[in-house]
């Protein structure tokens, strides 16, 4: 059982390599796009009096797309909200017990959302954005189910690695953001 588990583990790492360099660029991308379109659409509407009609549905919808890409990057740095204390109180085994049953509960969510997301973005392929034009809605609600989907591949992967680690420490290192929501070793 334990060599099917680091099987899994292996090939879900070696499928969030490119998904997080993916969300890594996406996220890049979108942080200056944001940027760019705030300050253009703050330049046209103080400084020439002329205010874009496009600049603050563009840059709310970017804030959502930036949402899902950069949360599964803050979950592989562990930089998602955490309440610190119990895990710092347990054994070393237990801990990353208590963390793999945590992340198991996250991938269960996750998978709602993936569910939910889909079917709340394919609803939304008949609206449009209203200063946009023609461009459909879905492709703004596409963010949560694909977000979601990498987050749920980056959840099962470190839950899969806190499992390993309880189960054979001398076998498996313990994941990188441990310390982000467990504290020093």
């Amino acid at each position: 059982m334990l060599s099917a588990l680091e099987r899994l583990c292996t090939g879900l790492a070696r499928l969030n390599v490119p998904l997080l360099a993916l969300c890594r660029l996406a996220t890049v991308l979108l942080c200056a796009s944001l940027t760019a379109i705030v300050a253009i659409g703050v330049f046209f509407r103080y400084v020439l009096n002329d205010a874009l009609s496009w600049s603050e549905e563009v840059a709310k919808f970017a804030m959502v797309w930036l949402t899902f890409t950069g949360a599964p990057l803050a979950l592989v740095a562990g930089g998602h909200v955490a309440i610190e204390m119990l895990p710092r109180l347990l054994p070393r085994r237990a801990r990353h017990l208590l963390f793999a049953v945590v992340l198991a509960v996250v991938v269960a969510v996750l998978v709602v959302l993936v569910w939910r997301g889909t079917t709340f973005a394919w609803n939304g392929r008949s609206q449009v954005a209203a200063m946009l034009g023609d461009v459909s809605m879905a492709w703004i609600f596409a963010a949560i189910p694909i977000g979601s989907l990498i987050m749920l591949v980056v959840a099962s992967e470190q839950a899969l690695r806190h499992l390993l680690h309880a189960l054979a420490p001398e076998r498996h290192a313990a994941p990188v953001a441990e310390g982000a929501a467990a504290g020093a070793e």
